[in-house]
């Protein structure tokens, strides 16, 4: 297949702030909350106010496509179900648990001895019961990805992080590595592939000297060096440097299943253990977080707790003036305050001084054409967008738009360049789909 290959340029990583501590366990919040909203879809609660629960419990379902259970992430009481804040930047409703500090576990948490056993129909089984979802951020059901009718050759382990700031997985492979191998080799064995894959940055050399003192032991997995560049972490990129291939629809097309670093690691601990996805890592840095670090916590716990962990803001931010931004600084949403919640798609919170805009309008500089990963031109996407001109934004590929942030990014004007470019996606989308 004869394709033009993704670009990508080097940007400041930021991720000296918060890179250099060892990932600090959070594990004792007074309450989490459990939101009753999974990726896009609703949760139905299957426990009552004034419940019991134990760690690992089933206290939510999701019903329909991508069905799946929701555990709760400690033991305790459940003591009301009210409106919180979630990472799309809306109040959901959510179960209010408070903890009972006895971290009493669920009796379906327990070491499974045959382990290696298991065959590829228990492993998705597991995936399912389990809860587990892609923690890069999209959410989506990981067995979903794995009841594919196509033939998979490859699962690759997105282990890039090339968001600025975030670190929390680079954290997390440091400290379990063995663990993401395992993961992957439980990910190769539910998809019936030949080989796993982990890629990662070039200069992220403590990642492979980790993985290098196990990696004897599993003979079909291989590491992949990626340059320092964004969007390195997207996953058409990941891909193409991995295969020499692309796709216009899913990875499968290819024979290829992608997963983040941190569900691989997740994994393991799902299949050995039986424990469910109830806790996630996170990084809480910025310019306006006087000591940026990574967490791993229940999912459920709030920011706030977390920014307290990390001695509070700055000392020239205050809580009402900072910008936060939940997820990585290209990608993550806008927010208006650090009374968010953990849920199982957060990598990270970002705060930040509000920025002052220079030039309120758009200056022409091109800077946006020039550093788009599949060649695009924002500004002429932007402006057929603003004149409703639907044939114009099709033929200049707004459906061809990764939402990767970069055009935003470099903008000396700060234009919220890339939410227009989405919008214009999304109408040629539904456009598309009236259509058919």
């Amino acid at each position: 297949m004869i394709f033009q290959k993704t670009k990508g340029i080097h940007i400041d990583g930021r991720k000296s702030m918060s890179k250099h501590l060892p990932m600090e366990e959070y594990f004792n919040p007074q309450f989490v909350y459990i939101h009753l909203l999974k990726n896009i879809g609703p949760l139905k609660p299957v426990v009552e106010v004034g419940t019991v629960v134990k760690v690992g419990q089933i206290v939510a379902v999701r019903e329909g496509f991508g069905e799946m259970n929701v555990h709760s992430s400690i033991s305790g009481t459940v003591t009301a179900i009210k409106k919180v804040w979630h990472s799309s930047g809306k109040m959901v409703d959510a179960l209010e648990i408070q903890n009972d500090f006895q971290n009493t576990p669920d009796d379906s948490i327990q070491p499974n001895k045959n382990a290696d056993s298991l065959s590829r129909q228990q492993l998705i089984d597991l995936m399912k019961h389990a809860g587990l979802t892609g923690a890069g951020g999209a959410g989506f059901p990981t067995y979903v990805k794995y009841i594919t009718k196509q033939k998979i050759d490859t699962v690759i382990i997105n282990a890039v992080e090339c968001e600025p700031y975030l670190t929390c997985d680079y954290s997390f492979i440091i400290e379990h590595p063995e663990k993401l191998l395992k993961g992957l080799k439980y990910f190769i064995k539910a998809a019936d592939a030949q080989k796993g894959v982990i890629v990662y940055k070039n200069y992220n050399k403590q990642i492979k000297e980790k993985l290098m003192a196990h990696i004897r032991n599993y003979s079909n997995i291989e590491l992949l060096e990626v340059k320092d560049v964004y969007p390195a972490g997207w996953e058409k990129y990941i891909i193409e440097r991995v295969t020499g291939k692309t796709y216009d629809g899913l990875p499968s097309e290819i024979g290829v299943i992608v997963n983040n670093s941190t569900t691989a690691i997740i994994f393991a601990d799902v299949v050995e253990h039986n424990i469910p996805l109830i806790s996630r890592p996170i990084t809480i840095t910025g310019e306006g977080i006087k000591e940026p670090r990574n967490f791993v916590v229940p999912i459920g716990t709030k920011v706030s707790d977390l920014v307290q962990k990390c001695g509070g803001y700055s000392e020239n931010i205050t809580p009402t003036e900072a910008y936060y931004i939940a997820g990585g600084p290209m990608t993550g949403k806008a927010i208006l305050i650090d009374d968010l919640i953990v849920n199982d798609t957060l990598g990270a919170v970002i705060v930040k001084p509000v920025v002052n805009k220079l030039h309120p309008e758009c200056l022409g500089c091109g800077k946006c054409a020039d550093v788009c990963p599949v060649y695009l031109t924002p500004t002429e996407i932007k402006k057929a967008l603003e004149s409703k001109d639907n044939k114009l934004m099709e033929q200049l590929g707004a459906d061809k738009c990764i939402m990767c942030g970069l055009c935003s990014y470099v903008c000396p004007s700060h234009v919220e360049i890339t939410d227009a470019v989405v919008k214009a996606k999304d109408t040629i989308r539904n456009l598309k789909k009236v259509v058919k």
